[in-house]
């Protein structure tokens, strides 16, 4: 049985070759305008609004299942925010193997406008103290390959900059924060609430999946990794938690983890840390472990699930959104949280009641190589 492969395409953000035929002008890098600032007086809930292009409005199982998946996220996130999403189930994928792919519109400001709105952000929040850690410009140093350096810029998606606080984003840049395109020519089961059909893959799972990549589960180490000539790197909020995996550069403490170096190598064996809780990432499509760099590290090479952005899917599987996966989106800037106890233990039954039947009809898998998108 494969295993399927996913991805994100925003690689074109920098310059870099468009992602299977992706039009690189939807995924420009706009910068933020000079001086631009988060409110702190926005008010409403979150929510996701999905424009779904024809192939998905036209199959009203799949529409609901990603309205299912959108209700995941809404589930753990608490800002004041709309997230507008377009959507399709489509064809013309350059890879077999792909299940669904992203495309994020991304902004750029100085490093110090972004991390100070993450650590204000924050504020005052137990789940996201560490953020209070991050390095001024001052601080930040990354390890990087030969030939490259920092553009003294991050970039996020809209997305996440719009969790952030900042405004007006919808008048300056378009309503749409990110497109999402699901393979049509795989066969999907639209509803798992009875488990996953064998040899099918499960919708909700996959809608789940790319939705948080348009909320900023990106890394900038995937354009390292994909690139010809060395450039001027522009990390992601992501990528200020990306750490060598052991050694003196994989902070203990909150003191290290303001200087020491983040690590933006393909092929660094690296993990995510807020000195407390520790996940592996992947570590890039070409120069790394044969999967983009803006995942978790890939259940089906070490056995361990980490959560929803693992970079693949077996079909007849569900993956649902874990505690690393909101601990991740928290510190980037979301208003994040894990359910309480009793909230948590009612949501894991079903969730596990539903991830046993998935097991039991899994068959052993084939790791495929992961394709850009």
């Amino acid at each position: 049985m494969r295993r399927l492969a996913w991805g994100v395409a925003y690689a074109a953000a920098l310059g870099l070759s468009p992602a299977l035929g992706q039009d690189s002008s939807a995924l420009q890098l706009y910068t933020l305008p000079a001086g631009a600032t988060p409110s702190s007086s926005q008010l409403g809930s979150f929510s996701i609004n999905i424009n779904p292009g024809s192939g998905l409005s036209g199959n009203s199982a799949a529409l609901a299942a990603f309205n299912r998946a959108a209700a995941h996220w809404m589930a753990y996130v608490s800002d004041p925010v709309t997230i507008n999403i377009n959507a399709d189930l489509t064809g013309g994928f350059a890879s077999a193997n792909i299940i669904g792919q992203t495309s994020s519109v991304l902004l750029q400001a100085p490093y110090t406008t972004i991390r100070n709105a993450m650590v204000s952000d924050a504020a005052g929040d137990s789940f996201r103290a560490i953020d209070a850690s991050l390095p001024t410009s001052a601080q930040f140093g990354a390890l990087l390959p030969s030939g490259y350096s920092l553009s003294g810029n991050l970039q996020l998606t809209k997305a996440n900059a719009k969790a952030l606080g900042f405004t007006g984003l919808d008048g300056s840049f378009g309503s749409n924060d990110a497109t999402i395109q699901f393979n049509n020519a795989f066969s999907f089961d639209y509803d798992n609430s009875n488990g996953v059909t064998p040899g099918t893959v499960d919708f909700e799972t996959v809608a789940t999946h790319e939705l948080g990549h348009a909320l900023g589960f990106i890394s900038s180490v995937d354009n390292i990794d994909g690139a010809a000539a060395a450039f001027a790197d522009t990390p992601t909020p992501l990528d200020l938690f990306r750490f060598t995996n052991g050694g003196v550069n994989d902070p203990a403490n909150a003191s290290q983890f303001a200087t020491v170096p983040r690590d933006l190598r393909p092929g660094s064996d690296v993990l995510f840390t807020d000195t407390v809780n520790r996940f592996r990432f992947s570590t890039g499509l070409t120069q790394g472990d044969g999967r983009q760099a803006s995942h978790w590290k890939d259940d089906g090479l070490t056995g361990t699930y980490i959560g929803v952005m693992d970079p693949t899917l077996p079909s007849g599987v569900v993956e649902p959104i874990t505690t690393a996966d909101v601990k991740a989106f928290a510190l980037i800037g979301w208003n994040a949280q894990v359910p309480e106890a009793s909230t948590w233990t009612a949501m894991a039954a079903v969730v596990g009641m539903v991830g046993i039947q998935a097991w039991r009809r899994k068959k052993p898998r084939l790791t495929q190589s992961t394709t850009q998108v």
